[in-house]
């Protein structure tokens, strides 16, 4: 599976519904955009090969939304293991946002404000890949500070494995506790 092709919306949406049941269409559409610009930032292509647009309440995957509207029923197609490990990171920071609250956090990005000049031109104006991957290759100040932190304590001395039976004596003396 590792192999696998780019999937569709449909099969990272089936996903993510399998993980969320009962999930909204907002929130999913929101969760959709999250996993595809992580993925094109961190693993340089696309999750799926469905567009994103921005619409007034933020990124919708267009053609899924559409299907299912029109009650077109896709078989999903299996998912690389890069793009589940995205699903999961994805559902770990952000499966207890409510739609509403990913609403406000996409119209604040500049995937959303870009493609619709700041809010001023939504008419379902594509989200460029090229878009979702300048904004998710961002450090945050969080990884920032943390990168910070570690090479605080990190020096270039050479790594010096522990003697024969460490790990013996420090577990019996964690036992002897």
């Amino acid at each position: 599976m590792a192999d696998a092709p780019t999937a569709s919306a449909v099969a990272v949406a089936t996903e993510i519904r399998r993980r969320c049941p009962g999930i909204g269409k907002a929130k999913l559409h929101k969760l959709l955009y999250y996993v595809q610009g992580y993925h094109l930032a961190w693993e340089g292509e696309a999750a799926f090969s469905d567009d994103i647009e921005a619409w007034e309440l933020g990124p919708v995957v267009a053609s899924l939304w559409r299907a299912e509207k029109h009650g077109v029923q896709r078989r999903p197609e299996p998912l690389r293991e890069s793009v589940r490990n995205i699903i999961t990171n994805v559902l770990c920071r952000l499966g207890d946002e409510t739609g509403a609250d990913l609403i406000t956090a996409t119209h604040a990005e500049d995937p959303w404000s870009d493609a619709t000049r700041g809010g001023t031109v939504i008419a379902n104006q594509l989200i460029t890949h090229r878009s979702l991957a300048d904004y998710f290759c961002i450090e945050s100040p969080d990884l920032q500070r943390m990168r910070d932190d570690l090479n605080a304590v990190c020096d270039d001395s050479p790594f010096e494995p522990d003697p024969p039976g460490a790990l013996d004596t420090l577990l019996a003396e964690i036992g002897k506790r």
